[in-house]
């Protein structure tokens, strides 16, 4: 099942045309599901609602991490025992797939977004039944602001981060919030969508100040020509040493 359907909240400029050509609709709050391809047993459940920002709907990048992650790490113990984040999560996709799919016992997941998204990450953990499960943690990280003490007080393991490169002035910000988080062995999973010229300037940045290796697995996948159509990008970052 696949949500590349879904329709596109951006705006655009105002068109000359415009009594001659209907304007794009804009997405309605509403509920929505996936199974990332098959990949979990039983589709996980979202509610989208751009009403406090484009956190709010899912995006093709989030899909592809999520996939990513599931084949990754799904019929394994490899999350089991990890302090695991998700930064910029939005309405929680990633994390969401993550917790329906793969085994997290001993596990923390804190998944992170501003203020503005936090009710929508509680109303989707809820959503699927999980607002009981005590190694799923909802916080607040604003970029702009220290990294709080939760979170800071042991090292990150594993960070997801998907389409958090999109607002230009915000790209200082999510730098210093990847190298304040970023250990020794922390290992961040990060995908992009190249919108502009300047999205590979921030790239150009973070490479200075981490290891980062592209992963060309995606290439296997058979929705990859979507994802090279949608510019989509992703990598994994260490520490430098």
């Amino acid at each position: 099942m696949s949500l590349f359907g879904l329709g596109d909240a951006d705006g655009g400029d105002v068109d000359p045309f415009g009594d001659l050509v209907e304007p794009a609709p804009i997405m309605k709050p509403h509920d929505t599901q996936t199974d990332f391809d098959g990949l979990l047993d039983a589709p996980i459940k979202l509610h989208e609602d751009l009403a406090k920002g484009c956190g709010g709907q899912i995006w093709p990048a989030g899909e592809l991490l999520t996939k990513y992650i599931l084949r990754k790490y799904k019929n394994t113990d490899g999350l089991q025992g990890k302090r695991i984040l998700e930064l910029g999560a939005g309405g929680g996709l990633t994390s969401l797939g993550v917790a329906a799919g793969c085994d997290l016992k001993g596990s923390e997941l804190f998944i992170t977004d501003m203020e503005a998204m936090i009710e929508l990450l509680h109303i989707n953990v809820a959503l699927n039944g999980l607002q009981d499960r005590s190694e799923i943690k909802i916080e607040l990280l604003d970029w702009a602001d220290p990294v709080p003490e939760v979170i800071a007080q042991k090292p990150i393991d594993i960070i997801f981060a998907a389409d958090c490169v999109y607002y230009e002035p915000a790209f200082p910000l999510l730098e210093k919030t990847l190298i304040d988080l970023v250990s020794e062995n922390t290992v961040v999973y990060f995908c992009f969508k190249r919108r502009r010229r300047a999205d590979l300037n921030f790239i150009k940045s973070i490479k200075k100040r981490v290891n980062m290796q592209e992963v060309t697995e995606i290439k296997d996948d058979p929705n990859y020509a979507q994802y090279a159509r949608e510019n989509l990008f992703l990598y994994i970052m260490t520490k430098k040493i």
